[in-house]
C-alpha cells in the first residue's frame, strides 16, 4: 500500500502564529485565550498543561486585573478590546493578519455607508468578529436563498469567511446581482485554504481512499472534507491515528491524506506513522510496537514548538527570500518563514506605479524583500521596492564608474528639466536634452533615449541621486550624420525633408541629419503669402537640391521645382478651339485679361469682346466677373494665349439654334 500526503496540509501561517505567541506564555500564571485558541483539541489540551485556559467572556477573569488574554486567531469585534482595557486585562492580540484584513476593509466599508455581507457560519467565532467590526451594517449569509434577500441593495459590500469555498461563494455573490445599485465584491478568501483544496483535490484524482485529519469544530477541516467527497473517491474523517480503522484499508493499494489548517504537524505524522504500520504488519501483531514508535502527544507537540524557535526572525534592514501566497490588488502576503507573514503594500512593490500588485507577481513566485518594521500585530512589513532599487543603484553606479551609456524612458517633466527612468528616477536638465535651446520639453515623454550618466550620489539626500545627460550623445550623432550628409549631397538631387522650423520668409527642411531653407519664394509657382499656408512642421515632403554653399554649410532648396507650373497644366488641358471658362482680372484700353489658371492669363483684345464696335473693355466686362472665352492662338514660347468672348458667345448661339431646329425635326 502506497500512502502520500497532499502537497498542502496541516498548520497555516496564521495558526502557527498564534501557537508561537501562546507557546511564549506557556508556565506563566493568569494566561487565558478568548474562546479555544485554534479548533483542534489536541492543541488547547497541550495549552492546558502549559497553564493557559479558555474562557468564554470577560466576565470569568473578573478580579483577575493581571491576568494577560490572548485573542485567538479567529480574531474578536473591537468592543472586546474595549472592554479589556476598562478592566485593566492585557490583551495579547493573535488574530490572524488575514482576518485583521478583513476587520479593516469592513469597517472601512461601513464608514462609507455600504451595507456589509458577510458569508459564512454566523456561529463561526471569526464570523462574529467580522460582524462587530461591521459598525452595525452587516449581516451574515450561509447561503444564496440567504443572500437572495440582500438583492436590491443601494450600497453593498460583500466579503466571506476566509475558510469558506470559493464555488460558494461566487453562488453567493451571483444570488445578490439582481437590483443591487453598487456592489463591490472583496476576495477574502484565505489562499491557505484554497491550496489546500486545491492539493488535496489533485491528490484523491489519483488515490483509492482519502484521510482527512481535522477537528470536527474547525470550518476550514469541514470544508476540505466536502471538497474530498465531491471528487467521488471514499473519504474518512479522522482526528488522529486512533481513529483510523483497518477495515477501510482492505484492498486499498493507495491512499491520500490532507490535514486541515488547525492541525499540528505531529498528528499528521501520527497517521502517517500508523498508516505505514499498517503497510508492514496487521494491526494485532504490531500494536505493542506503535504504542513504543509513537511519541507521546506532549513530546510532539514539544518537537514541533522547537522546530518553530529554530525559524530565524528576521529584524529590520535584513533582506531574505520569500515566497508569495497571496496576491491582492492592493498588497502581496509572503511566506518568509518562522512565526508570521510579511506584507508588501503596493506602494513598497515596484518602482514604477501599479494599478495592481497582479500586473508582476504571482502566487508562487520567489522574491526578495527587504524587512521595513513590525506590525502590532506580528505582521512583517516588507519591500521589494527597495531591493530593486538597491539592485538596480549597484547596477548603474557600475555603469557610472565604466562610463558605459543606459537606456532609459522619460516619465514626465518638472522644474527645470525632465524625470527619466533607468531603472530608477534620474533627472535630466533642460540644458541636457539637446545640444541646444528645446522649446517643449513635454513632447518628450513617453520617449526612450539613450543617455550619458553625468553624476551618481547614491547617499544624496535632496534632489535626484543620478543626473543623466543627452546632449553629448547627440552632438556626436548630429556631427555623424552632417559628415555622411555634406558626403552625398548634389546639387540637382531630389531629397525626402521634415519640415523642422517655419519662419515668415521660408521653411528649415530637416534631410536627415541637417537642415536646408526652402525660401517662400521657392515653395509654389503662385505668389505665397506666408509658408504657414501650404506647410506645417512634421510635415514630409520632397525638395529640389537648388544651390549650396559648402563653404558656409548652406543648402538651398525649392518645392516649385518639382511641381508642374501653371503653363504646363494650361498647355496638358487646353487647345486652340476650346470654349473654357475663365475670370476677368484687370482690363486695359485695348482689351481685357482672363485668368485661366493661377498665373496664367490670357488676352481677349477689345475687337473679340463683341460683336459689336466697343469704345471700352469695361463697357462689357467687370474685374472678377466669370465669362466664357474662346481659345483662338496658343503660343508656349512667348507665353501668350489670344481669346475671344465674341466667338465663344457666336458658338454658343449656333448651338442653341442647332438644337432647336433638331426638337422641330
Amino acid at each position: 500500500m502506497q500512502v502520500e500526503i497532499a502537497k498542502k496540509a496541516g498548520f497555516c501561517t496564521g495558526v502557527k502564529r498564534a501557537v508561537a505567541i501562546a507557546g511564549e506564555y506557556g508556565g506563566k500564571n493568569q494566561v487565558y485565550t478568548l474562546g479555544p485558541l485554534v479548533h483542534n483539541q489536541a492543541v488547547i489540551h497541550h495549552f492546558r498543561t502549559q497553564g493557559i485556559e479558555p474562557v468564554q467572556n470577560l466576565d470569568e477573569l473578573t478580579g483577575n486585573t493581571d491576568s494577560v488574554l490572548i485573542i485567538r486567531s479567529h480574531g474578536v469585534a473591537p468592543e472586546v478590546f474595549d472592554e479589556a482595557k476598562k478592566r485593566g486585562i492585557f490583551i495579547e492580540d493573535a488574530t490572524c493578519p488575514r482576518v485583521k484584513r478583513v476587520h479593516e476593509l469592513v469597517a472601512s466599508m461601513a464608514e462609507k455607508g455600504y451595507e456589509i455581507a458577510i458569508f459564512g457560519d454566523p456561529n463561526h467565532p471569526e464570523v462574529k468578529g467580522i460582524l462587530g467590526w461591521s459598525r452595525g451594517r452587516g449581516k451574515v449569509v450561509g447561503s444564496p436563498e440567504e443572500a437572495s434577500q440582500l438583492a436590491g441593495t443601494r450600497k453593498l459590500a460583500v466579503v466571506s469567511q476566509t475558510t469558506r469555498s470559493e464555488k460558494d461563494y461566487l453562488a453567493v455573490i451571483n444570488a445578490m446581482l439582481p437590483g443591487t445599485g453598487e456592489m463591490r465584491v472583496f476576495n477574502t478568501l484565505c489562499a491557505a485554504t484554497r491550496e489546500r483544496q486545491e492539493a488535496a483535490r489533485e491528490l484523491a484524482a489519483g488515490v483509492d481512499l482519502m484521510l482527512v485529519i481535522g477537528d470536527p469544530t474547525s470550518s476550514n477541516s469541514n470544508t476540505l472534507y466536502k471538497e474530498c467527497v465531491n471528487t467521488g473517491v471514499p473519504v474518512f474523517w479522522v482526528q488522529n491515528a486512533d481513529d483510523i480503522e483497518p477495515d477501510w484499508l482492505k484492498g486499498v493499494s493507495r491512499v491520500g491524506i490532507t490535514a486541515g489548517a488547525s492541525t499540528p504537524d505531529w498528528i499528521i505524522k501520527e497517521v502517517m506513522d500508523r498508516m505505514t504500520a499498517f503497510e508492514e504488519s496487521n494491526q494485532e501483531q504490531n500494536q505493542g510496537t506503535l504504542e513504543q514508535e509513537v511519541n507521546s502527544t506532549e513530546e510532539s507537540f514539544a518537537e514541533m514548538e522547537a522546530e518553530m524557535a529554530d525559524f530565524p526572525t528576521p529584524s529590520r534592514g535584513d533582506v531574505i527570500k520569500g515566497k508569495v501566497i497571496e496576491v491582492r490588488d492592493d498588497e502581496v502576503m509572503v511566506d518568509v518563514g518562522g512565526k508570521s507573514e510579511g506584507i508588501i503594500p503596493l506602494r513598497e512593490l515596484s518602482m514604477k506605479d501599479l494599478d495592481s500588485a497582479r500586473e508582476i507577481v504571482e502566487v508562487g513566485d520567489e522574491i526578495e524583500v527587504l524587512v521595513l518594521k513590525w506590525d502590532d500585530d506580528g505582521t512583517i512589513l516588507l519591500s521589494k521596492k527597495k531591493v530593486d532599487s538597491k539592485k538596480m543603484l549597484d547596477q548603474l553606479e557600475e555603469d557610472f564608474n565604466q562610463d558605459r551609456l543606459v537606456e532609459g524612458t522619460v516619465t514626465g517633466s518638472v522644474k527645470g528639466g525632465l524625470l527619466v527612468d533607468v531603472g530608477v528616477v534620474a533627472f535630466l536638465p533642460a540644458s541636457h536634452v539637446e545640444d541646444g535651446y528645446v522649446r517643449n520639453l513635454d513632447e518628450y515623454i513617453g520617449k526612450t533615449f539613450q543617455f550619458k550618466i553625468l553624476e551618481f550620489n547614491r547617499n544624496k539626500r535632496r534632489g535626484s541621486q543620478i543626473v543623466v545627460s543627452r546632449k553629448e550623445l547627440v552632438a556626436q550623432e548630429k556631427a555623424r550624420k552632417k559628415e555622411e550628409f555634406w558626403s552625398g549631397i548634389e546639387e540637382g538631387q531630389t531629397r525626402k525633408g521634415e519640415v523642422k522650423r517655419i519662419v515668415d520668409y521660408g521653411a528649415f527642411i530637416d534631410l536627415g541629419g541637417y537642415e536646408g531653407l526652402l525660401h517662400v519664394s521657392e515653395l509654389d509657382h503662385r505668389r505665397v503669402e506666408h509658408p504657414s499656408d501650404i506647410l506645417h512642421e512634421g510635415q514630409e515632403l520632397d525638395v529640389y537640391v537648388l544651390g549650396l554653399d559648402r563653404e558656409k554649410e548652406r543648402v538651398s532648396l525649392s518645392r516649385k521645382k518639382l511641381l508642374k507650373s501653371p503653363w504646363e497644366i494650361v498647355l496638358e488641358q487646353c487647345h486652340e478651339g476650346d470654349i473654357i471658362e475663365g475670370t476677368v482680372v484687370r482690363l486695359a484700353p485695348f482689351g481685357a485679361f482672363v485668368e485661366l489658371e493661377p498665373g496664367v492669363d490670357g488676352l481677349v483684345h477689345i475687337s473679340q469682346l463683341a460683336d459689336r464696335r466697343v469704345e471700352k473693355p469695361e463697357d462689357v466686362v467687370q474685374v472678377g466677373e466669370q465669362i466664357k472665352v474662346k481659345i483662338l492662338k496658343m503660343d508656349p514660347e512667348a507665353k501668350r494665349i489670344g481669346l475671344s468672348i465674341r466667338e465663344a458667345q457666336k458658338e454658343a448661339e449656333q448651338q442653341e439654334v442647332d438644337e432647336f431646329i433638331q426638337n422641330q425635326e
